[in-house]
């Protein structure tokens, strides 16, 4: 007797799903960290590493690890870490706060 329901095709079709609700449950996981890399392209609209450095980790001191916020060693020196659900909550409500324009260039002047 033939199978009604065709299993590869329901393979095919809720594989990718499957997984990116698993990749998004690790990603909200409590305590996760990402690098300024993957905070900048997320976060920051691909801003340069520096000038997230500048404009945000010198500009906004409360979101230094020491000053109860989301980045330890802003400055760098040490490996950057950042905890992704704090910094993603603090971007989301500071976002206003930061100047999207500002440019490295225009402090070299």
């Amino acid at each position: 007797m033939p199978e009604l329901i065709n299993k590869d095709a329901l393979i095919v079709i809720f594989k990718p799903i499957i997984k990116a609700l698993f990749d998004k449950e690790k990603e909200e996981a409590e305590g996760a960290t990402i690098n300024i890399d993957e905070f900048r392209r997320k976060y920051c609209g691909g801003k340069g590493r520096e000038w997230v450095r500048v404009f945000i980790f010198d500009e906004f001191s409360e979101v230094d690890f020491e000053n109860g916020g989301f980045v330890v060693n802003p400055r760098g020196g040490k490996k950057t870490i950042i905890f992704r659900k704090d910094a993603k909550k603090w971007i989301e409500d500071n976002y206003h706060r930061i100047d999207w324009n500002a440019s490295i260039k225009d402090l070299e002047k």
